[in-house]
């Protein structure tokens, strides 16, 4: 059978899958790349981004070339309009030979607007203003003055210079000054924080890499005489001198409601070149997310951290020491109400574990309600773990609770949980909280 014959039985669809087929295969060669648009950006910092686009050799490697410069592009958050266009070299020119033309539209000057946080891990959630100068020197620097007003950081603004340096590689500079006033709902007490650092970023082993130095000054205090005498013993001013490491490594498929992809994120701090803090402190976060039939997916967790003073007899400062118990924590237990106490206000830990399994699944029922369905999920979960001042009583009476709730995806930013929770195990010292618990945050256990 000849191939005129072997075409003519072949269906339509098997006809044009075999069309697009030969197409994509078609030998191409590159033989410029134009840039249109640019006013105030220099063209070499987006040069690189676009190299890739002159190795391709068939049309699929020049269409998948040109869609990852373009998601890479936009992730320098330095133009609102990005296009890239394929045509061929000249009408009389070999069908082999295209130009590729690259439109874009820069972002504004200055920019500003308003937006909802949620720290991580907790109920509290901060409204914040900004204001951005974008690109200063036309190498994508910028410069971002924040206000922000929340529950627990009562006050705060801060001023961030960003240089990048090897945008291709996500690597850049910060340099930034802060203040704020925050407040501890569960110690009852406040603190004025003042802060200067400077950060690297750096992607690398497979994931991101931040490097930090910070010099922080700080003043606790109080208001009334209700404070328990070892709250009181951390009044005062405070100085720490710190040098920071993160990496964070994520493959899951949604950062908020995800399906299956894992997490990996590693802290460590140094503190004690000068001030009044001598501590290693580290602390690991890691999640796995596998999907499961029926359209069931489930995550565990598992958490753990420890400081250790640097100087014997050295005291660790009540803000940095680990706090567990809450709807980001062990859920069915209080914000902090896990752990060593003073007249039932806690006072951290110096070592933590916790473990979490969580069920989840889209909404039992198509086609969603009003659309809220896509961004909801049902979940179970069992919490364990434990928070405690001496390493040889942390698996001694580990924490143990369950329970059934709602999650609720929030503009892609973060997710709000509505939870029925039990507590299984608990300390006298503890403060349960059984029953409905509203949480907010973006990492839970």
């Amino acid at each position: 059978m000849d191939l005129e014959e072997q075409l003519d039985k072949l269906t339509p669809e098997q006809r044009n899958a075999l069309g697009q087929m030969l197409i994509l295969r078609h030998e191409v060669r590159v033989n410029s790349v134009n840039i249109e648009g640019l006013r105030s950006i220099n063209s070499d910092i987006i040069i690189p981004f676009l190299k890739p686009l002159l190795k391709s050799q068939s049309l699929e490697e020049l269409i998948k070339a040109s869609a990852n410069a373009k998601g890479q592009l936009s992730s320098i958050d330095a133009f609102s309009y990005i296009s890239i266009n394929i045509a061929k070299h000249a009408k009389d020119a070999d069908l082999n030979q295209v130009n590729v033309t690259v439109s874009v539209k820069e972002n504004r000057k200055v920019g500003f607007g308003v937006f909802i946080n949620s720290d991580v891990n907790s109920a509290d959630g901060s409204c914040n203003g900004y204001t951005t100068l974008r690109n200063l020197f036309g190498r994508l620097e910028s410069l971002t003055f924040r206000y922000s007003k929340g529950s627990s950081k009562l006050t705060g603004c801060d001023l961030t210079f960003n240089k990048p340096l090897f945008p291709q590689t996500n690597s850049h500079v910060q340099a930034s000054l802060s203040s704020s006033e925050n407040f501890s709902r569960t110690a009852g007490f406040h603190s004025n924080d003042m802060v200067g650092e400077v950060q690297y970023q750096v992607g690398g082993f497979g994931g991101l890499n931040k490097f930090k130095v910070a010099a922080l000054w700080q003043q606790i205090y109080g208001a009334g005489n209700a404070v328990p005498v070892k709250l009181r013993e951390e009044y005062g001013h405070h100085t720490k001198f710190s040098a920071h490491h993160t990496y964070t490594r994520d493959t899951r498929d949604d950062i908020l409601t995800p399906t299956r992809g894992s997490r990996f994120s590693l802290s460590t701090e140094l503190a004690g070149f000068l001030g009044d803090s001598n501590h290693l402190k580290v602390d690991a976060d890691v999640s796995k997310t596998t999907r499961l039939p029926f359209g069931l997916s489930s995550t565990v967790t598992a958490r753990a951290g420890f400081i250790r003073p640097l100087v014997e007899g050295s005291r660790v400062s009540i803000t940095d020491r680990f706090y567990c118990g809450g709807p980001g924590s062990i859920r069915g237990f209080f914000s902090d109400g896990i752990g060593p106490k003073a007249d039932t206000k806690p006072l951290g830990g110096l070592f933590h574990w916790g473990l979490g399994l969580s069920l989840h699944r889209q909404l039992p029922f198509k086609p969603y309600i009003w659309g809220l369905g896509k961004f909801m999920r049902l979940h179970s979960f069992v919490n364990t773990g434990a928070l405690e001042s001496e390493p040889a009583s942390l698996f001694r009476n580990p924490r143990l609770s369950v329970g059934s709730g709602l999650i609720i995806k929030v503009a892609d930013r973060f997710k709000m949980e509505i939870n029925y929770a039990v507590p299984l195990r608990h300390q006298p010292t503890d403060v349960v909280n059984q029953g409905l618990q509203f949480g907010i945050g973006l990492n839970f256990l």
